[in-house]
């Protein structure tokens, strides 16, 4: 499973780059378009979390799982047994 741990690190990068541009935004259009997106893909993992609430919360650490659903959405609730 190589493939979900390359998403993972990819989507902390994208991650780590939006909150850089919301702390020194780049130059447009890249700023822009990077805020927008990020705030696109927030608003994708929120509705992911909510869909799968029950199934999160049967978790162990389900603050843990649910912080992590809205880092890397799809990708974590696919690692999940």
């Amino acid at each position: 499973m190589p493939i979900w741990k390359l998403a993972k690190a990819l989507l902390l990068l994208f991650w780590v780059a939006a909150l850089v541009n919301l702390l020194m935004p780049f130059p447009e259009p890249l700023g822009g378009r990077l805020g927008w997106l990020a705030g696109i893909i927030l608003i994708a993992h929120v509705v992911e979390m909510l869909l799968f609430n029950r199934r999160l919360q049967a978790r162990p650490q389900p603050w843990l799982e649910r912080l992590q659903v809205l880092a890397f959405g799809f990708v974590h609730l696919r690692s999940l047994r």
